[in-house]
């Protein structure tokens, strides 16, 4: 919270002190089940040794302020002075915009903003990378042309404040990756070698591994080299070759007019030929001649709206590239697919240019003017708003992006497979030459491109509808409880195929909620993001037929949240449905929005799933549309298939517990899920007894802050002649059964 942040905030911490903190390193992994990434690769990969919590500034002490490089301690001091600007003088949304994009510090963004550019597949804008490397040493390089043409000043000066930028912004692996491309691609501008750029990208690629092998698994490095070696290898030679095409006149080299088909002859002249061009060479030249062209709309676009309409195709066109060559890491690493991104990475790339040069000199305006500082600001709010108009007006429609699993074992081939067409078609592309008048082979050729074409289609298909991923119906009834830590969820496969996710786990305090401030979520993936998501993906799925709220604490209910936004739901369902309470009306939100129906259930319902049936023991039903959806009116389900039956119990307590005991029917079970996370306020003796399980399954932390499960809880479980199993140690705890037999395995032995 901003209390903690102005509590923990010292003013004399700057760069070169030496610190002392007092706290609890972590490094062991957390939420142990298939499909997440486990903790320690994913700080082996950020370059973290260990995490820890500070909850007060008196636990950071000071040793010595070490000698430091001056000039760098200036660059860091201007850095935090521009945080500090764009905190107090412009609204949450666009400070956090502004100090990720420029500065590269996301904990002020809030997690809103950056979930619509994660659906607009332009997040890349918000983390400091190649883009902004490239975007700023192309803006340098360009300013210092003006002032030199010595092109070994030009390239000293330009590194020099690329790399103090690098370094301001904390010189985070993939920025200095970026860094050392720029370097090198500048470097052979120097020495006159730029139009060889696909041999600088080998040279930085080289460069790069050398420094550190282990990167050409890293996902970072392998969307910079896929995205830079699209734009290298495809969309530049083919822009070229577009280019050349619509300005064609009579020269040595190509006498005669391209060899192209005349609707694509006639788009590149529209956007690229120029009658004062041709009058000014026709002027040079010896010879007088005519020269017929046949543009669209002939004479209508001319001057800036000619130049607007080329930017803006070069503009889609290189997105467009880039977004098909990223196809395959995007659904690997992302579950993602971003149709909106093609056009949106040209608005919001726009916007936000406008938006930090307005906002930056709003800052060093500050300085002397006040009055004109907040105008500045003003206008930076104004590019904000107008940056993230189109993208949420997109979301609201559903039609900017959606999630995907990702193939996995020998599935996996798909995605190697998928990058030889696109060899290919650079290499055609290459070679291509429009203006040859007999092209060799041309009808072998031509069979060629169009089985490659029609073989990079069904690999597109085949990865975006993904038919073969997920898991075959086998006659078998599936409970995996995953390990949310200090919360539940637990996937039912019935025997037919259909999946029921009861609950999805969540935070207990994810947001700030003070009324002196701003509104204001971080952006943290939650846990129905980060773990449950990641689980269905990896089993295969993008469809869940049901996903049903034991009752809406967070630690159950919250996690549902992300699971609606990222995959079909077939229905939704409720015990109790408390419009009024905030963590069920975010979730009814969404569905609504979604056009999920909600359904409820109460004592007393049964029904057929998928071959098994389905009794609902708890809660009472009620008429009151205000009725508690608290632990005590937990939806308790028995889940019979055959002779093999599973309690769910979610959170309910000694009262609710005592009720279904003397409520006459049976609770045996071979497998229960354990009331309220193994608390002592549940678990009574009667309801032990009257269970009998074989298995007593606790959804927990490996550390939880309620001392979960109790000694006593256990020990009870135990001498009710059950095993003990918690997802804290376990993992992800997995049953299996045809009606008569019982195969249990655990994520972690």
């Amino acid at each position: 919270t901003d209390q903690l942040e102005n509590e923990t905030h010292n003013p004399d911490l700057k760069y070169g002190s030496r610190l002392r903190i007092a706290c609890r390193l972590k490094r062991e992994d957390e939420y142990l089940n298939p499909g997440v990434m486990p903790k320690k690769e994913m700080l082996d990969r950020m370059g973290i040794d260990a995490t820890g919590t500070i909850k007060s500034k008196l636990l950071i002490e000071t040793i010595a302020d070490e000698s430091v490089f001056i000039p760098l301690a200036w660059v860091y001091q201007q850095r935090a002075r521009l945080i500090e600007d764009f905190r107090n003088n412009l609204s949450v949304r666009a400070g956090g915009v502004m100090i990720a994009s420029l500065l590269g510090d996301r904990n002020f963004l809030d997690k809103d903003t950056a979930d619509l550019f994660r659906d607009g597949g332009t997040f890349h804008i918000l983390v400091i990378s190649g883009l902004h490397i490239t975007f700023i040493g192309g803006l340098l390089i360009l300013t210092i042309r003006q002032i030199t043409k010595n092109r070994w000043i030009q390239f000293l000066s330009t590194t020099t404040i690329l790399w103090a930028y690098t370094m301001a912004v904390g010189a985070d692996i993939p920025v200095v990756r970026a860094a050392i491309m720029f370097t090198i691609m500048l470097f052979s501008y120097v020495i006159y070698r730029q139009r060889s750029l696909l041999n600088s990208l080998g040279l930085c690629g080289l460069i790069l591994l050398v420094w550190r092998p282990s990167d050409v698994l890293n996902p970072s490095f392998q969307l910079t080299f896929v995205s830079v070696g699209a734009i290298v290898t495809i969309a530049f030679p083919l822009i070229e070759s577009l280019r050349k095409i619509g300005g064609w006149m009579p020269a040595p080299e190509s006498p005669f007019p391209p060899n192209v088909s005349p609707a694509l002859k006639r788009f590149c002249e529209t956007i690229y030929w120029s009658e004062h061009k041709w009058k000014f060479e026709s002027k040079r030249q010896i010879w007088s001649a005519s020269i017929f062209k046949n543009p669209f709309l002939a004479n209508r676009i001319t001057g800036a709206t000619q130049k607007s309409l080329r930017w803006i195709f070069e503009g889609l066109l290189v997105s467009f590239i880039v977004q098909i060559c990223m196809l395959p890491l995007s659904v690997v690493y992302f579950h993602r697919v971003s149709i909106g991104g093609i056009f949106l990475n040209l608005w919001v790339s726009l916007f936000i240019v406008l938006e930090s040069f307005s906002a930056v000199l709003g800052a060093f305006a500050g300085r002397f003017s006040s009055l004109f500082a907040t105008s500045l600001y003003f206008i930076a709010e104004i590019f904000n708003w107008l940056m993230l108009l189109i993208p949420r007006l997109f979301t609201d429609l559903g039609a900017l992006s959606f999630r995907l699993p990702a193939y996995s074992g020998f599935g996996s081939l798909v995605y190697f497979l998928y990058f030889l067409p696109v060899v290919f078609i650079a290499v055609t592309i290459n070679h291509w030459n429009p203006f040859e008048i007999k092209p060799q082979s041309g009808n072998s050729r031509k069979r060629l491109i169009a089985l490659t074409a029609g073989l990079m289609s069904v690999l597109v298909l085949t990865i975006v509808f993904h038919p073969f991923s997920a898991p075959v119906a086998d006659g078998r009834l599936r409970i995996d409880f995953l390990d949310v830590g200090q919360g539940d969820a637990a996937l039912i496969t019935f025997p037919d195929g259909k999946t029921l996710l009861v609950d999805g786990g969540g935070r207990i305090v994810f947001r700030n909620d003070s009324d002196d401030s701003e509104a204001f979520e971080r952006d943290i993936r939650g846990i129905g993001e980060s773990v449950v998501s990641e689980f269905l993906w990896h089993q295969g799925y993008s469809r869940i037929d049901y996903i049903l709220a034991t009752h809406a604490d967070a630690d159950h209910i919250q996690g549902l949240v992300d699971v609606a936004k990222n995959f079909k739901i077939g229905a939704a369902i409720f015990g109790r449905t408390p419009a009024d309470d905030p963590e069920f009306a975010e979730l009814a939100t969404v569905l609504n929005k979604r056009s999920v129906s909600i359904e409820t259930v109460s004592r007393g319902d049964r029904f057929m799933l998928g071959g098994a049936m389905v009794e609902v023991l708890y809660p009472q039903f009620s008429e009151d549309s205000k009725a508690p959806s608290d632990n005590d009116n937990s939806i308790v389900l028995r889940i019979v298939y055959k002779n093999r039956a599973f309690l769910l119990t979610g959170d309910i307590e000694k009262r609710a517990e005592t009720d279904l005991v003397n409520g006459g029917g049976t609770l045996k079970a071979d497998v229960i899920k354990v009331p309220h996370h193994g608390s002592r306020t549940s678990s009574t003796q009667e309801f032990t007894d009257s269970v009998g399980a074989k298995y007593a399954i606790i959804p927990v932390g490996r550390s939880s802050r309620f001392g979960h499960p109790h000694s006593e809880v256990v020990d009870r479980w135990n001498a009710a002649g059950a095993t003990v199993l918690t997802t804290g140690e376990r993992g992800t705890i997995s049953f299996s059964t045809d009606g008569n037999d019982l195969k249990i395995t655990t994520f972690q032995q």
